[in-house]
């Protein structure tokens, strides 16, 4: 088997899974090919140390309020064998890295866009949190030590944001802010460049970075999808936007 990809999942609103929204649509046709499991890293689990959900069979979390009721009734058979949770710690382990098993739901940053991609859970998954203490490089080296299970037909998957300001959403069908596109011209630009230095302290230099994050939490996954791509540059899958500064941006490397 070939070596796995990465790939970096804008996961845009809870209710995504309900719109007929472009991003939606293109979810629907993703397929994750070449694939015998995935880890899945979302910007809604962050804690104290580095967890590993050792829940087989996972139920939803429903981490949201003020949606449709239909919202709260989706349901989708995630499974995660034991064989998988195994490999995924162990090789956390061989790269030096404490990680506590825990059980828990799937939060939405993992069932909305999952459900899209595989309705019927096809594929095995074991989800690994976000240490709040981690730097943005620390989680580059946690990708690059989850890295080597791509080798073994493991892929990643970070869900995430490119651009989270839910204070500066406007109106379906708003023009795009110019410091929103600015952002994610310079983040497009600097992963194509492989310009590690430039994205790690992207905070100090980049044009639109605290509009587009005035917290972090959505794009730390994106580290996280970097290192564990070794350096090679992202293939972008899908380009649009929602509510005006929201970008649905999808990328996977090979």
């Amino acid at each position: 088997m070939s070596s796995a990809p990465v790939w970096f999942i804008s996961h845009g609103a809870p209710d995504l899974v309900l719109r007929d929204q472009s991003a939606a649509h293109f979810l629907r046709s993703l397929r994750l090919q070449d694939v015998k499991g995935l880890v899945v890293i979302s910007a809604h689990w962050f804690s104290h140390r580095l967890e590993l959900n050792v829940e087989p069979n996972p139920s939803l979390m429903y981490d949201f309020y003020g949606f449709p009721e239909s919202l709260y009734q989706m349901r989708w058979p995630a499974s995660s064998p034991r064989w998988l949770q195994q490999m995924v710690s162990d090789q956390l382990v061989q790269a030096g890295l404490m990680v506590a098993s825990i059980r828990r739901e799937l939060d939405h940053g993992v069932w909305s866009p999952l459900s899209l991609i595989d309705p019927d859970s096809e594929i095995p998954l074991v989800q690994i949190s976000i240490p709040s203490r981690f730097t943005p490089l620390e989680l580059w080296q946690l990708g690059e030590a989850l890295a080597p299970l791509r080798s073994q037909g493991v892929g990643i998957l970070a869900s995430g944001a490119i651009i989270h300001n839910l204070r500066e959403l406007g109106p379906q069908g708003s023009s795009v802010p110019r410091w929103a596109s600015q952002f994610v011209n310079w983040l497009e630009g600097k992963m194509a460049a492989g310009e590690q230095e430039m994205l790690l302290n992207y905070r100090k230099i980049a044009p639109g970075a605290m509009e587009s994050h005035p917290y972090d939490d959505h794009l730390r996954p994106l580290f996280v999808a970097l290192g564990a791509a070794d350096g090679v540059s992202p293939t972008r899958l899908h380009d649009s936007w929602d509510c005006g500064s929201l970008y649905m941006g999808a990328y996977r490397f090979d």
